[in-house]
């Protein structure tokens, strides 16, 4: 009695299509932003916070012993280059003047060495949240700070424009349209060649913000969150694939164990008045100090999927299983 030799069918086209869908979300997790948040502070800011700042007026000073977040990276080069990345910067506006007066602020960053350099806030004339994203190598004397040293504080200057001679006690007769304010300043780190995910921080795609990530009042400073990647589950093996006849049907590599990404760090409280520090005022042509605060501190957090290898593993037993299924028998 003689048997035909063993016929191997084909694998189904749906977990072919499967397996490439997989890969394919995988690679699209993979390529969510490395990021990080440089700063995220609740500030009431008053004129007479504005005018009896030091050592400059119109300043409000963030450092470690408020907003400014502790696991920031020294070097912003290597091993992840956040210097040639982008800012992104939100501002929500709670509290502001009637009227159409134009207020914002610019952030400069003072650095361990070199010279310091300044961004902005969009300039805004409501309530509301504002948001702008701007090249790291796009702002104000950018290239005079040393980024493989860090930095060591963000001077926040409440101004009317970004002309570097904005602050708002240049301009007293002002006073009434510019204060008081209450503002929410976010600032967000991210690599090159990333893109700004405000889901990783607790913001909406439209810009919202949920509610465990809103600032509240009360409680000690907050601390930063600690800078973490997430981890996918150990990588899965797929079954093998051999043709013969008969035998056991091929089983695949057991599921990967999920896992979640790093968790994000955060803490509420509330400050004191902001301390000064002895560094210059920001654009040429400035002066400038800080006002009561209240919130949290920044928190921390950066993206990363290991979880490749584990889907793509269980794609290659999901094919192996229908190929032992299907193989032909004599």
């Amino acid at each position: 009695m003689t048997h035909e030799p063993p016929v191997v069918s084909p694998v189904s086209p749906v977990l072919i299509g499967v397996a490439v869908a997989v890969a394919l979300a995988l690679f699209a997790r993979e390529g969510r932003a490395e990021q990080f948040v440089l700063l995220d502070a609740m500030i009431d800011y008053t004129w007479d916070d504005a005018v009896n700042s030091t050592p400059n007026k119109s300043h409000f000073y963030v450092n470690e012993g408020n907003f400014l977040n502790k696991n920031r990276p020294t070097n912003w080069l290597s091993p992840i280059d956040y210097r040639n990345g982008t800012l992104h910067v939100r501002a929500e506006v709670f509290v502001k003047p009637p009227g159409t007066q134009s207020t914002g602020w610019t952030l400069c960053y003072i650095p361990n060495a070199g010279g310091y350099g300044c961004a902005d806030t969009t300039y805004y004339t409501s309530t509301g949240v504002w948001e702008r994203e701007t090249k790291m190598t796009a702002w104000w004397n950018n290239s005079q700070l040393q980024w493989d040293k860090g930095i060591k504080q963000v001077d926040m200057i409440y101004a009317i424009n970004d002309s570097g001679s904005g602050h708002i006690t240049n301009y007293p007769e002002l006073k009434n349209l510019t204060t008081p304010t209450k503002v929410r300043v976010t600032m967000v780190q991210v690599s090159a060649g990333s893109t700004y995910d405000p889901t990783l921080l607790g913001f909406s795609s439209d810009g919202g913000a949920a509610d465990a990530a809103r600032p509240t009042d009360g409680g000690a400073t907050g601390t930063g969150g600690a800078m973490v990647s997430g981890s996918g589950g150990a990588d899965g093996s797929g079954g093998a694939m051999v043709s013969g006849s008969g035998g056991a049907d091929g089983s695949g590599g057991a599921a990967p164990t999920s896992s979640t990404g790093g968790s994000t760090g955060a803490s509420t409280g509330s400050g004191g008045s902001a301390g000064g520090g002895n560094n210059p005022p920001s654009k040429p042509g400035s002066s400038s100090g800080s006002g009561s605060v209240t919130g949290s501190c920044a928190i921390a957090s950066s993206s990363g999927d290991s979880g490749f290898g584990a889907t793509v593993g269980l794609a290659l037993g999901l094919i192996a299983w229908a190929r032992g299924r299907r193989r032909g028998r004599p």
